[in-house]
């Protein structure tokens, strides 16, 4: 719990004004850290708790951060040589519509997110371009994704093969998300066909040696919390099975989503509840968890008042849950103003551009600073990452 005087303290800071508590440095989840994490210790090797391919050590979480270049130099500007991001979000659009198909601009995407020195957190969307909620309402059938496509047919294999290719051939470390928030109405997936699909897209990545992917599959606690459910023969209704998927993953943009009651008063579910079962299930089935997408996007952090509420409501229990759940081992902020967008403006999305606050992200550097976190000095400690120089 928060005292009154030290979110007093904390309101004073984000609006710009001078506080007298010199202890306000960052959230209150754990004892001081110096700003740069300590160097491993020698001795054995590092030990990782679930085995997974680019895992970090114990007790590590890897730093990513998100897909806009021009708020992700704002975003790498605000923190220090030793705390700069390990992963770079990317987004691949099977059956984009707007743009033609173009692998080399692909390819020259990755090239670009290994000169900087960071890990590829790659998303192939099975679907054509996202309609907004008034389009989606107007479509004949909700369910408009490819990925029925994918899985009971060709049509599709020839771009699948372009990129199984262009990832085998890029040889470095890559997260690939396949069809991110899977059961999200806003992704149009069919149920117990996306499975199918999943594992064909997975089959045909390794039968083209991208040894060097590591295989990601996400849910969003927005949606249904159906993630394992099954038809009455056993057939998955999301889940595509452990051997084709080596990491879980979770979107976060809500408060409800981090933190807060995990039943409703119906007696349902929660986005917490959701979320904290999604997390339970990765535990189960002994796979760790990226958070692949994160942002406070219903608060704008450049308004004082509500970058306020946004620490307190949202940063500071997104943070705490990363240190609660030791499967949470990456996360992901988007640093952007979906105002600029309008397809996440038309939803009440806000500016969630860090520099907008400087005392805001002042915190923020702080928390990462805590040898918890690991940057991109330190990729050198994922499993198995010396194998995909």
């Amino acid at each position: 719990m928060v005292s009154s005087a030290r979110l007093a303290c904390l309101a004073l800071l984000l609006a710009g004004a001078a506080c007298g508590s010199p202890a306000l440095s960052g959230p209150d989840l754990g004892p001081e850290s110096p700003a740069t994490p300590p160097p491993p210790p020698p001795g054995p090797a590092a030990q990782y708790e679930f085995g997974a391919k680019f895992e970090p050590p114990v007790g590590r979480v890897v730093h990513g951060m998100g897909q806009w270049a021009a708020f992700n130099a704002k975003y790498t500007g605000l923190l220090g040589p030793g705390i700069q991001p390990a992963s770079e979000l990317m987004f691949i659009t099977l059956a984009d519509t707007l743009r033609p198909w173009n692998p080399a601009q692909i390819a020259a995407s990755l090239a670009k997110i290994a000169a900087a020195g960071r890990i590829p957190l790659a998303d192939i969307a099975l679907r054509g371009n996202q309609p907004t909620p008034a389009e989606l309402a107007q479509l004949p059938d909700p369910l408009f994704a490819v990925d029925d496509e994918v899985a009971g047919g060709s049509k599709w294999d020839s771009r699948l093969l372009d990129l199984a290719q262009l990832f085998a051939a890029y040889k470095k470390p890559v997260l690939l998300r396949i069809g991110g928030e899977f059961n999200g109405w806003w992704n149009g997936y069919h149920p117990f066909l996306f499975p199918k699909a999943f594992r064909k897209v997975v089959n045909l990545f390794r039968a083209a040696g991208a040894a060097n992917v590591a295989f990601v599959w996400c849910y969003e606690p927005a949606a249904p919390g159906d993630f394992a459910d099954t038809d009455a023969s056993g057939n998955p209704k999301w889940y595509p099975g452990p051997d084709v998927v080596d990491w879980f993953s979770i979107d976060l943009f809500s408060s409800a989503d981090v933190g807060g009651p995990v039943t409703g008063h119906g007696g349902g579910s929660t986005a917490f509840g959701k979320t904290l079962a999604f997390l339970d299930f990765a535990v189960a089935n002994r796979k760790p968890v990226v958070i692949a997408e994160s942002s406070p996007s219903h608060f704008d952090l450049a308004n004082a008042s509500s970058a306020t509420a946004a620490w307190t409501e949202w940063f500071m229990p997104y943070f705490a849950l990363i240190g609660a759940r030791s499967e949470i081992n990456w996360f992901t902020y988007i640093n952007y103003d979906w105002t600029k967008a309008s397809y996440y403006d038309g939803l009440g999305w806000q500016n969630n551009d860090l520099s907008a606050n400087p005392a805001l992200s002042a915190l923020y550097a702080a928390e990462l600073g805590k040898p918890r976190y690991l940057h991109a000095p330190e990729l050198a400690l994922l499993k198995d990452f010396g194998r995909y120089p």
